[in-house]
């Protein structure tokens, strides 16, 4: 299994995602957030998905939307057919 890799950080570093966390209301939200930030500061996919409570493939279509598009392809995710289309994207 490869490791995952943030490949564009459109400006965000660990901490200052740590302190967006902190102001999202929305808890799945906060969690996709959470995911991306711990891949950033080195954890393992399997390691994330342990913590946050989701599966190794969340993870990874999380950090995909994010280096595509940073929080606002994030933000996007609540809405099913914006999820379906990154995915495709990122799986074809």
């Amino acid at each position: 299994m490869k490791r995952l890799k943030i490949t564009n950080d459109h400006g965000w570093t660990p901490r200052t995602l740590r302190k967006q966390e902190r102001k999202i209301k929305d808890a799945s939200l906060r969690v996709r957030v959470t995911a991306v930030r711990l891949v950033m500061e080195g954890h393992l996919s399997k390691d994330v998905a342990k913590m946050v409570n989701l599966c190794r493939q969340s993870v990874a279509l999380y950090v995909s939307c994010f280096n595509e598009g940073g929080l606002d392809q994030f933000g996007s995710l609540t809405d099913g057919s914006k999820l379906l289309s990154c995915f495709r994207h990122t799986f074809p």
